[in-house]
Order: C-alpha cells, then structure tokens, then sequence
C-alpha cells in the first residue's frame, strides 16, 4: 500500500471515530470515556465538547511527559494535530446532528448509540494498524503500562482517569454526566469490534 493512501486511510479514521462519537454524544446514554469527561468540561465551562477533548488530551499528553515518556517535538506537534482536527470534527457532525435531527425517544437514543459504537471501532482499528502517530491518551496509557509494568493495570488507570474527571465534574453540576449505559456498553464491546474490524479490513504494513 502506497504511503499517500495510508495516510488518507489514517484521516479517515480520525473522522469516522470523530462521527461515531458525535452520535454517542448525541444519543446522550453515555459516551467513550474521555468523550463522557469532555461532555463533562463543556457542561461547567463555555468550552464546546471538541474544545474540551483538546484540553483534556493536552492533559494526558503533559501527563505522559510526567511519567517519563519522551518524544520529539514533531510527534508532539503532530499528536496536537491530530487532536485539533479530532475535535473539530467532533463539533462539526455533532451541530449538523442539531441541526438535522436529536432523538429524544429512547428507542432513537439506543439507535444512535447502536450506530456510534461501531464506527469508533472502525475508526479505531484502521487508525491502530496505521499507527503513524497516537492520540495523546494512547500514549497516556502506554506509559502507564510501563510505569506499572503491566499491560491490565495501565490500561485500567488510563481508563479510570477520564471516568474520575466526568465523576467530579458530574458532582460540581449534581448530575451525572457523559457516563451511562452506553459506558460500560462501549467498554464491554469496544475491543471485540476493533478485533473484528480489523480482520475485515487489514491493512498491510508494508508500505509500496
């Protein structure tokens, strides 16, 4: 594969996860956890939820750095990118889901979420195999594995990070917000999708 259509691929990936999340958002039954901690920040601040995500993945890249991680500034000036355009992206799909149609019955929720789910686990099985440069919470975790030594434990600080920041930003608002069923759904399901996904669509290494 030519490394010019990997890079489309890798972009698409980033919009597709990007999609997904803006319709768990709008199905609001619960997001993706660092989706759900953004929610959380825009609620308390006049931060949108894309703004949000940015904020919070400079966090878990400063983060990184703290534990020890080292990159170069131009994989820290990509992951950035990457972040930015993530987050746009995010704000862009969720206005013309405002704009266009907000299920409010719960049978239209769960569509949403049933629709969502998938394609963030699309989105990230194609952005895993390309892996040109990680989203600032991948990296996040990836030192955490480190720090701890063990792949189970880091991943589950990584995760347990962004559900204490939407858990104390739920307690300022006395609501709770961003973390649902459609949660713990997406934590239970998300990694037999990218699994599946990525058996479907495999994407070699070699680049031509």
């Amino acid at each position: 594969m030519s490394q010019q259509k990997r890079i489309i691929i890798y972009l698409f990936s980033i919009l597709i996860n990007a999609l997904g999340n803006s319709f768990m958002v709008t199905a609001a039954i619960g997001s993706a956890p660092w989706t759900s901690a953004s929610e959380a920040l825009a609620r308390i601040s006049p931060l949108t939820v894309g703004l949000a995500i940015v904020v919070l993945h400079v966090f878990a890249l400063i983060s990184a750095l703290l534990l020890g991680s080292r990159f170069s500034w131009w994989t820290i000036l990509l992951s950035f990118s990457l972040v930015v355009l993530f987050g746009t992206a995010i704000d862009f799909f969720l206005s013309i889901h405002q704009l266009l149609y907000t299920p409010i019955a719960l049978w239209a929720r769960i569509l949403y979420m049933v629709i969502g789910m998938p394609l963030i686990s699309l989105g990230l099985a194609l952005y895993l195999q390309i892996g040109f440069v990680l989203m600032p919470p991948d990296y996040l975790m990836k030192s955490l594995i480190s720090r701890f030594k063990s792949t189970s434990i880091g991943a589950t600080v990584s995760l347990a990070i962004p559900f204490l920041i939407a858990s104390i930003l739920s307690l300022v608002e006395h609501e709770l917000i961003g973390i649902g069923v459609g949660t713990f759904v997406f934590l239970l399901l998300n990694g037999p999708l990218i699994e599946f996904f990525q058996k479907t669509f495999p994407i070699t290494r070699r680049v031509t």
